[in-house]
C-alpha cells in the first residue's frame, strides 16, 4: 500500500460574503449558518481521518481502476509543482502542472504550453517537494451577479463556461481544446511534428491550416500539443 506524505497548507479564516447581488428590499435580513457544531480542533481532527480513510479505500481499490483515473489523483496531488513526465515512447517531458483535467494534464515549461493526454503518459516524477499554496479561493472575488447565478442556477450557469466545468468537474480533452480555437498550436503524432492555426474542433477530431492546407487530426492519435505564451 503506498504511503503519501501529507503537506498542509495553514487555514486561513474568511471573511462571510456580503455582496450577493440580492435586493435588500427582498430579504433585509440574512443570517449565515454555522459551517458546522464542533470546536475548530476538533473538527480538523474528524476532516483529517475522513480523509485517512477515503484514501485508505482508494488505495485498495486502484487495481481495479483504469490509468486514467490514477493519473487524474496523481496530477491532482503535484499541482502546482514541477514534475518529470515520461511518455509511453520514452521520451521525457518536464513543466510545472497547471491544469489536471479528466483525461489530460497541462504543464507549463517557462512560455510554452504542453497538453498530455494520460493515455500517452507512462510514468510521473515531482520535480520539488512543495507546491505554491493559494492564498485565497479562486472564486472569492467573482462578480457578485455571477456568484448568485452559480447559487441559484449551478447546472445551467457551469455548463455553459469550459473554465467553470474544469473547476468544478475537470472537464475532458475534446472541451478543453475548444479554448484554442484561433490560435496556432504545434501537434505531435508519433514523431511528426504539425504546426498551424486551429479552426475547428468535435469530439472526435481537431481541424488546423497548415501550409495553406486543412488537415483534419485524429484526437485519440495526438500525442501532445504545444501552444506559445505570447
Amino acid at each position: 500500500m503506498k504511503k503519501e506524505i501529507e503537506h498542509t497548507l495553514p487555514q486561513v479564516e474568511q471573511k462571510p460574503i456580503e455582496d450577493f447581488c440580492i435586493d435588500d428590499r427582498c430579504c433585509p435580513e440574512r443570517f449565515p449558518s454555522p459551517t458546522n457544531c464542533l470546536p475548530f480542533e476538533s473538527f480538523e481532527q474528524m476532516e483529517k481521518e475522513i480523509k485517512a480513510a477515503n484514501e485508505l479505500l482508494l488505495d485498495l481499490a486502484l487495481e481495479d481502476r483504469p490509468p486514467e483515473e490514477i493519473f487524474r489523483k496523481v496530477f491532482a496531488g503535484l499541482e502546482g509543482l514541477k514534475v518529470i513526465v515520461i511518455m509511453n515512447e520514452g521520451k521525457t517531458i518536464t513543466g510545472k502542472v497547471m491544469t489536471v483535467g479528466f483525461d489530460f494534464v497541462v504543464l507549463l515549461d517557462g512560455k510554452v504550453e504542453i497538453i498530455l493526454p494520460y493515455r500517452q503518459i507512462d510514468m510521473v516524477k515531482p520535480c520539488g517537494r512543495f507546491a505554491e499554496p493559494t492564498t485565497e479561493p479562486s472564486l472569492l472575488n467573482i462578480d457578485s451577479c455571477l456568484r448568485r447565478d452559480i447559487a441559484f442556477c449551478f447546472g445551467e450557469i457551469v455548463a455553459s463556461s469550459p473554465e467553470l466545468l474544469q473547476r468544478f468537474f475537470k472537464i475532458r480533452l475534446t472541451i478543453y481544446l475548444l479554448l484554442l480555437d484561433a490560435k496556432i498550436i504545434e501537434i505531435t503524432l508519433d514523431n511528426t511534428v504539425i504546426e498551424g492555426l486551429v479552426m475547428d474542433v468535435d469530439k472526435e477530431t481537431i481541424v488546423i491550416e497548415s501550409n495553406k492546407k486543412l488537415k483534419v487530426i485524429p484526437i485519440d492519435k495526438i500525442t501532445l500539443i504545444k501552444k506559445y505564451q505570447a
